[in-house]
């Protein structure tokens, strides 16, 4: 290999269409993307699900005098080491006398409900909530907090709700609640405008005399100044993800797959579409797959209604174990006019105009282990798929259904039983329009060297066993468990080798969307997007993602590399017209590289190039403090039609757009 390389750009060679939906992300609640995250709900614990905790001042020294339970322990699946204690605390002041129960006898939806109860004395007694983690509430000075909350009580009662600092010390702002002793639940709204700010408050329900209530159901958002156009959304993490360039989101992943089982636990937990729609405090809570205690206050409609407004194609999945009259209601209640019964029902909850989804996926990584080691496509799935499909295009023929078997790797494509199953579901997909879902590891620096071999040669197996079938391939999640720089490499990696495949690859999604900071409960620690109670920021791959989707061209061209062996990964894109030209490059290697460019064809027009890159050590990642140390360096030249000099730093990724003058 010579000290400098060349990379030759063929405009005039188009390998094929660049789709524009290679630019998206995956969203589950994956260390709570969702419940937590994007959810606009600021507390947690709202359904008081979390097993109850014996109060107790050997615990906390604040507890002394106080007796009962209390809902707030929610376990983390891999976090052992730190406190499962994450929802509700009680507090009490003055001399006053209390008891609390975490009550099975009471629950309205779920299987508990809390109880606060003044027995006797004077000064209060109550709960309060701080957030996931118990972080704290981001309160804003001067701007409103919107709430409810459902409560049961045996006797006319006023309690107080509040938001307040972390110790309770001071008190921003409280209104007074008249809950009626007629043993009925009563949902009431309060607004709340904090007097100053604080990143570390808290939210109380307090009584201030002698009473009892029981507490059901509680939320506690930002007003519309700080929800995403008026959706139950966080704003600040929805304008990033706009922001990020995205294009598509899909939402789905394993929290679909719910142990049905679980409805003998906790009635209603199924991950159900018509469990997630209507008032939230009417919706019941789900024991999830990542975690025992979910809520359905942010569902499937939620999310569509989240990408309409930010301008994203969205792929909601649904469970496979839906029933066809459920997943006809849902294609009806999303896509039909108001005439029909069930979009009559979404215009009584709030939406007029239909939503207009194009894409519904069914499934989830449908697979079972035969034996160690050895996963096979779930032998059911190709029925399950027919039903399901015959039912969403029986409201909406146009829609496209994304199949979901687990076929994801070499090895897979020679077990004799796939065969079979795969024969069953191209039978069931055809006459209809499918896509095909691959999910791929998005670690690694060279795994688009696999998406490269295996994609081909996926679309080879299905052809060989159903020579006419019109399937198209999308990968609705990159996996991996970095979030680091050479994650952002692999994904770069990944989008090039896709662009290259000329159309065979229309809709790519990195997971995972978003993650809290310093939060890795299940193994998954592969946030795009990073957030605190009051801050939100990119990690590398969001900013990998951010410029791919800001220099996106509709056509791949040829380009040629020698003298770099396999360091360099590059791609050419163009504009319809020629004009203007992209290449991307991902140095896959430590050594720089310094490279000429140069163009075949007609000597092209002088104007600009720009430069954006995004370089550092493999393991670099951005935080709170440092929330930009991996980003990329934008520059811009003249550019006199001649050839190109650049040198690619050592592990990095580069965009260079020339665009000639006209």
């Amino acid at each position: 290999m010579s000290n400098t390389a060349n990379i030759r750009i063929h405009p005039d060679a188009i390998i094929g269409p660049v789709s524009p939906y290679l630019t998206g992300a995956c969203m589950e609640d994956v260390n709570h993307e969702v419940y937590g995250g994007i959810y606009s709900q600021m507390l947690f614990g709202e359904s008081f699900e979390e097993e109850p905790q014996e109060i107790d001042a050997r615990l906390n020294p604040a507890f002394a005098g106080l007796s009962g339970t209390i809902s707030c322990r929610a376990e983390r699946a891999y976090l052992h080491d730190r406190s499962d204690i994450r929802s509700w605390q009680p507090f009490r002041r003055g001399n006053a006398e209390d008891r609390f129960q975490h009550t099975i006898q009471r629950a309205r939806r779920g299987r508990y409900s809390q109880s606060i109860e003044f027995t006797r004395g004077e000064g209060e007694v109550g709960i309060e909530n701080r957030g996931l983690n118990r972080w704290g509430l981001n309160l804003v000075a001067n701007k409103p907090y919107e709430g409810l909350v459902t409560l049961m009580a045996e006797a006319d009662t006023e309690l107080i709700v509040a938001l307040e600092s972390g110790d309770g010390s001071q008190v921003y702002a409280q209104a007074p609640l008249t809950l009626p002793g007629d043993r009925a639940w009563h949902t009431l709204s309060f607004q709340l405008v904090p007097a100053s700010s604080d990143t570390a408050g808290r939210f109380a329900i307090k009584l201030q005399r002698p009473g009892a209530v029981w507490v059901d159901y509680c939320l506690l958002q930002p007003g519309p100044w700080g929800r995403f156009h008026d959706l139950p959304v966080r704003r600040d993490i929805a304008e990033a993800l706009v922001a990020e360039g995205l294009t598509v989101m899909r939402y789905g992943g394993y929290m679909i797959n719910t142990d049905w089982e679980h409805e003998t636990r906790c009635p209603g937990s199924g991950y159900r579409w018509k469990n997630m729609i209507g008032p939230r405090q009417d919706r019941p809570p789900y024991l999830g797959t990542f975690y025992p205690y979910n809520s359905n206050g942010f569902g499937v409609v939620d999310f569509i209604a989240f990408c309409m407004a930010a301008g994203f194609l969205c792929i909601p999945a649904i469970s496979p174990s839906e029933t066809p009259e459920d997943v006809a209601d849902l294609v009806e209640y999303l896509n039909g006019d108001a005439s029909t019964p069930w979009g009559a029902r979404r215009v009584a909850d709030g939406r007029r105009e239909p939503y207009q989804l194009r894409y519904l996926q069914i499934g989830n990584e449908e697979g079972v282990n035969v034996e160690p080691r050895r996963r096979i496509v779930r032998p059911d799935y190709p029925e399950r798929f027919a039903a399901l499909a015959q039912a969403a295009v029986s409201r909406d023929p146009d829609i496209t259904l994304v199949a979901s078997p687990w076929l994801y790797s070499e090895q897979e494509l020679t077990y004799p039983e796939n065969r079979d199953i795969v024969a069953r579901l191209l039978a069931a997909a055809r006459g209809h329009k499918v896509l095909w879902d691959v999910h791929v590891g998005g670690d690694g620096l060279r795994d688009g060297d696999t998406v490269e071999r295996f994609i081909p040669q996926l679309g080879a197996y299905l052809d060989a066993i159903d020579p006419d079938n019109q399937i198209r391939f999308c990968i609705l999640e990159e996996n991996g468990v970095h979030h680091n720089l050479q994650r952002a490499l692999g994904h770069a990696h990944i989008i090039n080798t896709v662009q290259r495949l000329a159309g065979k690859v229309v809709i790519d999604c990195p997971a995972n969307c978003l993650q809290p900071w310093q939060e890795n409960d299940n193994f998954w620690d592969q946030g795009q997007l990073f957030f605190t109670p009051s801050q939100v920021w990119g990690m590398p791959p969001y900013y990998a993602q951010q410029m791919i989707a800001r220099h996106y061209q509709p056509l791949c061209i040829q380009a040629t590399t020698e003298d770099a062996g396999d360091a360099l990964d590059v791609t050419a894109t163009r504009s319809e017209d020629g004009s203007t030209i992209v290449l991307q490059v991902v140095n896959l290697e430590p050594a720089d590289i310094p490279a000429t460019l140069s163009f075949d064809g007609d000597d092209p027009r002088p104007g600009r190039v720009s430069i954006s890159q995004l370089s550092g050590a493999l393991e670099a990642a951005n935080s709170p403090d440092e929330p930009t140390r991996v980003a990329p360096v934008n520059t811009t030249h003249t550019w006199d039609g001649d050839a190109f000099t650049h040198v690619f730093p050592g592990h990095s990724f580069t965009i260079i757009q020339f665009e000639q003058s006209r």
